[in-house]
Parts: C-alpha cells; sequence; structure tokens
C-alpha cells in the first residue's frame, strides 16, 4: 500500500458513511479488513497485525461518526489463524523478530510464530525444526 496515495480503511469508511447518510432511511455498510487473512496465509505476522490495527481504526472512525442510539456494529472473522509466542523473550524483545533462544538443536525459532495452517513451519522428516533465517522467504 502506497500511504500517499492510497487511503486507509478509516477514510475509505468515513467516506462511504458521509455518502451514505445521504438516504434518511438509513444504511448499512459492510467493511472488510480482508488482508489480515492475507497476511496470515503467506506467513507475515507484522503485515496481519498492521491489517488489524487498520480494521480497529476504521471501526473506531465509524464509531465516532454514528449514533450510538441507532446503530448497530458488529465485527467479526470468518476463522482464525493460531498463533504462539515462543521461547522467553525478555521484556523489550521484539515480538516479531527471532527469539533470543535456540531450540536443542541450536536452531532459531522466530518468537511469534503459527502454529498450524499454511503459514506453520513443519518439522523436518527427522524431526528437527528448520532454522527459519534460512527460509525462503524470511524476513519478507
Amino acid at each position: 500500500m502506497n500511504k500517499t496515495t492510497e487511503p486507509t480503511l478509516a477514510e475509505l469508511t468515513e467516506t462511504a458513511i458521509k455518502i451514505l447518510r445521504r438516504n434518511n432511511k438509513g444504511i448499512f455498510l459492510f467493511v472488510e479488513g480482508g488482508r489480515i487473512d492475507h497476511g496470515h496465509h503467506d506467513n507475515r505476522v507484522q503485515f496481519a497485525l498492521d491489517e488489524t490495527v487498520q480494521l480497529s481504526e476504521a471501526v473506531k472512525r465509524a464509531a465516532g461518526l454514528l449514533s450510538q442510539d441507532d446503530t448497530l456494529i458488529v465485527v467479526t472473522a470468518d476463522h482464525a489463524h493460531v498463533m504462539s509466542i515462543n521461547g522467553y523473550s525478555n521484556r523489550g524483545h521484539d515480538i516479531l523478530g527471532i527469539s533470543r533462544n535456540t531450540d536443542t538443536n541450536k536452531a532459531p525459532y522466530m518468537t511469534l510464530s503459527y502454529t498450524n495452517g499454511p503459514g506453520f513451519y513443519n518439522l523436518t522428516g527427522n524431526g528437527v525444526r528448520p532454522d527459519v533465517t534460512k527460509l525462503q522467504n524470511f524476513g519478507k
């Protein structure tokens, strides 16, 4: 996303509400944070979390523009992706980075990682965790 040329989800939500308000019979607006799932499917934790924040900002903007007396805001997800906080990282450690620890085979692992689904890093055939820093899409 180009932040200088593309509107945020909150900005799109605000514009949609302003346009739809012209109808005095009420409105229905569906706003989706669809890129959250894209991040999860590509094992891009930071992207998925950033997109979640964008959805939260859109909900906040909508709530600020609409009356609580006659507005229902529903936030839901179509499914989930299981993430786990691994190891024993110290306070202040980058949760999106590599753990300061290694496993019993001295392989580094991510502090926050997927425990199932498309982004899950499966053990190799001999039960050894792959070195995440050597994976093709590491850090992307």
